[in-house]
């Protein structure tokens, strides 16, 4: 009886301890991880819908804008151009570099400072949902300009971000954690017991083979809490993907305020002077630089919009420069 009782103590012991010390160990997500991933999703915005999170969290910072002639009375100017921020008197040029180029170069800081003096501000905002290279970084800090990334912005912006509506609630990982840390603790307690009563002298020939129950324990085959969990667990999940729908509208002035937006969206764009539409299926776009070739970002923007997604885009390259015009198009009809 003596092997069985030692063999009893250890499971006992054994079961507790790791019990104790599984339920004190809890993973979590990696928070700088969550900033980016979250952070990514600002670039999938709209730019009217970027610029209105982005002002949301100016007004957090005690920050409003400017209405000046000709803008809209949310602040947000229809031709995508800089905005005039006042706190306390103190007036700051506020611009929105938004595009599907996850990096903002020096190219896009150059002018800010010299038009953020003609305006009578006393300072520049940069805010993109991407981020700034080094060179942009440094003419920033020479220019006492004040960037802010996707990873930055983030914080700021999550309050005013509305959660989906009819988002399943997440599977509970807990319970299922839990039931595997009782599974680990428990197994491994009970191998820790048979070793020992084999080792105290259990195992002898003399001993009659009932001690072999507590190792019972120890099975390959999943309990009926554990299958009904992982059930559960993959009907939570099944759910959650959702195939975002396509919606054009009938409506002439709808599709005309589509067509402006994606214009004005992209007169944004690193390399990018303006862009119009020449005709309802033509995009004029004026370069800023000869070597300038933003159609990898434009394209992204206008396949946004399934009715603009086959339009023709002429890329018209800066007065006086001897390269000729180009015409583009993103997807065939």
């Amino acid at each position: 009886m003596l092997p069985l009782l030692i063999a009893l103590i250890v499971f006992i012991l054994v079961g507790l301890g790791l019990s104790r010390w599984l339920g004190s160990s809890e993973t979590t997500d990696d928070p700088q991880d969550t900033v980016e991933r979250s952070a990514e999703q600002l670039g999938q915005l709209r730019w009217r819908e970027f610029a209105k999170l982005v002002l949301q969290a100016m007004r957090g910072r005690g920050y409003e804008p400017v209405i000046e002639p000709g803008v809209p009375s949310d602040g947000i100017p229809t031709d995508g151009s800089d905005i005039v921020l006042e706190r306390d008197g103190r007036q700051m040029l506020l611009s929105c570099k938004y595009g599907s180029a996850s990096v903002v170069g020096a190219q896009a800081l150059l002018g800010l400072a010299k038009s953020a003096k003609l305006r009578g501000t006393h300072g520049v905002i940069v805010v993109t949902p991407g981020r700034f290279d080094e060179e942009a970084v440094r003419i920033a800090r020479q220019q006492d300009i004040e960037l802010i990334d996707g990873p930055s912005l983030w914080p700021e912006v999550r309050p005013y971000v509305a959660a989906p509506k009819d988002a399943p609630p997440p599977p509970p990982p807990r319970a299922i954690d839990d039931s595997k840390k009782r599974v680990i603790a428990w197994g491994s307690a009970a191998c820790a017991a048979a070793i020992m009563w084999f080792v105290v002298g259990g195992g002898t020939a003399e001993e009659t083979p009932e001690p072999a129950i507590a190792a019972q324990p120890v099975t390959a085959t999943p309990s009926p809490a554990s299958q009904a969990q992982a059930q559960a667990q993959a009907q939570t999940a099944a759910p959650q993907e959702v195939t975002p729908p396509s919606d054009i509208p009938t409506n002439q002035s709808e599709l005309d305020q589509r067509r402006r937006e994606a214009a004005n969206v992209i007169s944004t764009l690193f390399g990018v002077q303006r862009a119009l539409w020449s005709t309802q299926s033509t995009l004029l776009v004026h370069l800023s630089a000869e070597e300038a070739d933003p159609i990898n970002e434009i394209c992204p923007l206008l396949e946004r919009y399934p009715e603009l997604a086959a339009s023709r885009i002429q890329l018209q390259p800066p007065a006086g420069s001897s390269k000729p015009v180009r015409f583009k198009q993103c997807r065939t009809y």
